[in-house]
This record gives C-alpha cells, structure tokens and sequence, in this order.
C-alpha cells in the first residue's frame, strides 16, 4: 500500500513538471506586442475595403431660422417672416424630428389655401339679376292662383257678412256659375267656354260684353303665368350654376327680390287704402281698353264678383304676396353664420 501511494505522487509530480515547461515555451514562442501593432506585419492592410467609408454628414441648424405664412399663395404675404428662436426644439425631439420640421416651417412653396374663396363671374350678376326680378312675377302668380281658385271662391261666398245678390242668386248659384268663370282662367279654352253657360230659363248667363272682358282678363292672367314660368326656369337654372363650389350663391337675389316684392305691394296697399275706387278704375285703365270693363249692376259678372269680393280678394292675395315674400326674405339667411365665418377665415388667413 505505501509502494502504490509513492508512485501515484511521482506520477502526479511528473506530471506537474512537464506542463509547466510547455507553458514556458508557448511564451516563449509568442511574438512581441510592438511586432503584432506594427503595419508592415499585418497582411489584412493590403486586402481591398468590402465596407463603404462613413461619412460625416452635417448636422441641421438649431440656430434661428424664418418662418413664412404656411396658407399663404401670394408672394407679398410670403415675405412675412418671423423669428424661431434657437431654443424651440424640445429635449425630446430628435435632431432628424427637428430638421423635419425646420425644412417644413421655412419652406416658400405655395400652399393651396384651406378656405375656398367665392369668385363671382358674368352670369353670377346676371343670375342675381335675374333672381331679384323674377321673384315678384313668381310671388303675384302664385297670389292670383290663389284667389282665382275654387277654394277662396267657396270660402267667400258662404262666408258671414257677404253682400246678397239683390237679383236673385243664392250662394250655391253664386258658387255654381263663379265656379265656370274660375276654370275659364285656368284652362286653354276660348271664350264659347263661358258662352254655353246658360240659366234655367236657357238664357246664356254672361253677354257679349262680359265675354269679351274675361278674354281679356285671361289673357292678361295667361300672360303672368307665363312670365312667372319663364322666371322660375331661369331661376332654377342660375340657381344650380351659382350653387356650385365657389359660387356666390342665390341668397343675394333672393333677399333683393323678397325686398322689392315687400315695398311694391306695400306701395299698391297705400294706394288702395286712400282710394280703393280709384286704384280699382286706374288698374282697369292701364290693363284694359276703355268701355270694356265697365258693366250695370244687373249683370251677370257684377252679380257673381261684387265690389266686396274684389276687396277681399286683394286683402287675401296681397297678405299671400307679402307672407311669400318673407318667407323667401327668411331663407335667404340661410346659412349667414358660416359664410361669415368663412369670410372671416379668409381675412385671417
């Protein structure tokens, strides 16, 4: 036992021995440091470079810089500049963040402006002129339908108060015999329309006389219509084109044609109020012929229209005119709020 030990301590010893002259000559086999760092040894400096250089790009100004309108397409406003002071960037902003920014605040480009300029052309004055005119013309038709109808025809003779014929006509024959004089207006039928009327007796009820004047009477009213008709066409059709982007829009001429349909039968309603005989034979003269609208008590047009339905009738279809007239005058307004924020966005812009 003592013979096995000794010989394991000479083995181990050996062992130790011979490893530490191998390290000895592995240092000693280690070529010096100034050797490994110098050029002329290193085969790696003759190979080509596989990597581009780096190269050292500048880094953006931080310093002030001048700042034109960003909304602004004309030249002397885009010489308006202010001062960005040095320290504007914030701590958290990257330098590129920064030049970004820088780039975009200085730039002169023209910038397309955010609010929409309304530009008025020939035919926008024309359609508002057009508009503003062709407003009463619609507004007096449409009053005329109203009291040349059915309806109002009713509505006044079975009323309270209404005069009696003295002659004899109930309110029923009043309504029956008014009711052909209403569709002769509104029809396209001659005069042998109102001809063929004839009482009980089979007397016709309406002479020649009174034939003649409602030819005349709708002619004159055919004639209205088809003004009315005509305006209210090229309104609509002005008033597509001024609605488009950019237009200036029907408001202007709706608001002018409400005001001059407002002081027109305001006139006429003091002109009747001082004399309704008068403002009744001075409208019959300029319109009609003289001697073909006066007519005897006993005839059959007085005996169905009375002077009190005429005084009824202007009262119900001027109140009509004017209550149209501020309705539109009202719809004019109709969107005041934002053109005006627009206006002023422009202004300030």
């Amino acid at each position: 036992m003592a013979g096995d030990k000794k010989n394991e301590t000479e083995d181990l010893l050996s062992r130790r021995m011979s490893s530490g002259s191998s390290s000895a000559a592995e240092k000693q086999s280690e070529p010096p440091l100034e050797a490994a760092n110098d050029p002329s040894t290193d085969t790696e400096a003759f190979d080509p470079i596989r990597e581009p250089i780096a190269k050292d790009e500048p880094k953006p100004s931080t310093g002030p810089v001048r700042v034109a309108p960003a909304h602004s397409s004309n030249p002397a406003e885009t010489a308006r500049t202010r001062e960005v002071p040095a320290n504007a960037r914030t701590a958290v902003m990257s330098e590129a963040d920064w030049a970004a920014v820088t780039h975009a605040a200085t730039s002169t480009e023209p910038h397309d402006p955010e609010v929409p300029e309304r530009r008025r052309s020939v035919l926008d004055i024309i359609g508002t002129i057009w508009i503003t005119l062709a407003t009463p013309f619609i507004l007096l038709a449409l009053a005329v339908r109203f009291v040349a109808s059915g309806l109002f025809l009713k509505f006044e003779y079975f009323r309270p108060g209404f005069p009696a014929d003295q002659f004899g006509f109930s309110a029923a024959d009043r309504e029956h015999y008014g009711t052909y004089v209403i569709d002769y207006l509104a029809n396209l039928d001659s005069r042998r329309y109102l001809a063929d009327v004839i009482m009980p007796n089979g007397e016709p009820i309406f002479i020649s006389d009174e034939l003649n004047h409602m030819a005349d009477v709708k002619g004159l009213i055919s004639l209205l219509y088809l003004i009315a008709l005509i305006g209210l066409t090229g309104a609509v059709l002005f008033g597509l084109y001024m609605s488009r982007r950019h237009g200036m829009g029907i408001h202007v001429g709706l608001r002018l044609g409400a005001i001059i349909s407002v002081v027109v039968m305001a006139a006429a309603a003091v002109l009747a109020f001082l004399g309704w005989g008068t403002f009744f034979r001075g409208f019959h003269k300029i319109f009609f012929s003289d001697g073909t609208w006066e007519f005897y008590s006993d005839d059959s047009l007085i005996r169905l229209f009375p002077p009190q339905f005429w005084v009824d009738s202007g009262i119900a279809g001027g109140g009509l005119f004017v209550l149209l007239a501020i309705v539109l005058f009202w719809l004019s307004f109709a969107g005041h709020k934002k053109r005006r924020a627009l206006k002023k966005a422009r202004r300030e812009a």
